[in-house]
Formats: C-alpha cells, sequence, structure tokens
C-alpha cells in the first residue's frame, strides 16, 4: 500500500509539473508556439514521453489545465455566492456583477498560477467565438448558473435573444480585461487593483443596464 500510495503522488507531482510548465510556457510564448520538447524540459522530466502517458497530447493537457483552472473558480465563485446569499438574499444588480467577475479577481490576487492561467488564455478565449467562463464544465445547477438567472431576473428590458448577446459581449469583455490586467505590475494589489475591480464591475452593470435602443431595434426587426 505505502509503495501505491507513492506512486500515485509521484503521478499528480509529475501532473502538476507538466501544467504548470505549460502555462509558464504560454505566457513566454503562445500557447500555440509551445512545443513538446520544451515543455518536458520546462517540467524537469526526463522521460520525453511523460506527455503522452499522463494526458495523451497537448491537447490533452490543455484540456486538464483548464479544467482545474475552471474547477478552482467555481468552487470560489460557490462560496462568494453562499456568503453574498447569507448577507441578503435579495442580490442587486451591482452585486450579481461582482460575483461574475470576483471569483476570477479573487484568484489573480492569491494564486500566481491562476494568474498566469488568465495572463495565457483570457486575451485567446475571448477572441473566439463562443468564449466562456465555466459553463460548459459543470452541470446545470452550477453557481454561475444561478447568477445568471438571477441576472436575468433583473434585466426585464432584456428579452432572451437580447440577454444571451449582452451575456456573452460580457465575458468576452471580462477575459480580455482580466488577461490585461495580469500584465500590470502588482495588477491585483493596492488601491489601484481595487479601483480596477469597482470600475470593472461599473462597466458590466453599464453593459446589462442600457437600454435597447431604437436603431437597435430596428436592425432586429429586419
Amino acid at each position: 500500500m505505502p509503495t501505491l500510495v507513492a506512486r500515485q503522488a509521484r503521478t499528480l507531482e509529475t501532473q502538476k509539473r507538466l501544467m504548470w510548465a505549460m502555462e509558464k510556457l504560454s505566457v513566454e510564448k503562445g500557447p500555440d508556439n509551445v512545443n513538446v520538447n520544451e515543455l518536458i524540459k520546462e517540467a524537469g522530466q526526463k522521460n520525453g514521453s511523460a506527455l503522452q502517458y499522463h494526458f495523451k497530447s497537448k491537447e490533452g493537457l490543455l484540456a486538464a489545465i483548464h479544467r482545474s483552472r475552471f474547477s478552482q473558480t467555481q468552487a470560489k465563485r460557490r462560496k462568494m455566492l453562499t456568503e453574498s446569499l447569507a448577507k441578503n438574499n435579495a442580490l442587486s444588480l451591482r452585486d450579481l456583477c461582482r460575483l461574475v467577475v470576483g471569483p476570477t479577481f479573487q484568484l489573480c490576487k492569491s494564486d500566481s498560477g491562476h494568474r498566469q492561467w488568465v495572463n495565457a488564455w483570457g486575451a485567446k478565449n475571448a477572441a473566439i467565438a463562443r468564449p466562456t467562463l465555466e459553463e460548459e464544465t459543470v452541470d446545470k445547477g452550477n453557481s454561475l448558473q444561478i447568477i445568471k438567472k438571477l441576472l436575468k431576473e433583473s434585466l426585464p428590458h432584456l428579452d432572451d435573444s437580447m440577454f444571451e448577446d449582452r451575456y456573452l459581449n460580457v465575458v468576452r469583455f471580462l477575459n480580455l480585461s482580466m488577461s490585461n490586467q495580469t500584465r500590470e505590475k502588482a495588477g491585483f494589489i493596492g488601491k489601484k487593483a481595487d479601483l480596477f475591480l469597482s470600475n470593472l464591475v461599473d462597466m458590466i452593470w453599464g453593459l446589462f443596464m442600457s437600454e435597447v435602443s431604437d436603431e437597435t431595434k430596428a436592425y432586429l426587426d429586419k
């Protein structure tokens, strides 16, 4: 049994090293430009087949990284939502906007690895057709879906289609904003960081609250 436990511990440690190395190199070179040999070297592995053994491929490694970081964000958001509802079961729109962006901000503040991940993939995720936070990795009952439902209920001036469009662009904006902030020196510490977060929440609130103009309605009617 001790041998099995030790083997499992070594496996987890190797996986963590490979994931960390991929995140680090992705910041430096861009995810698409990391080759397997330099990844193995950066992770301190002597066995060249370590990546294939643990993750099958670079794509498998990336998927594992995203699942791990999304799970980390989910846990933080769930905790923040629970604490917020314990204080006030009627959350304002601004409270909900803060719960959308706050978990990523707090994790970037406390976890250099999470900050590195947001640096590497935030802008890339913002550029794709369907940028995500973490909805696609969890069941429908997760905290982000609860917050999204409460957001929709707080925005009666938006029909379902317009809400989804606004929400999609909010997610895109958040990915890009957070990625940019990771490049700022002490971007998540001190008064400037607090101002960044508060201003970001304000902008999200504004994106949701903005009325649908007559011009936009005319395009929708067409």
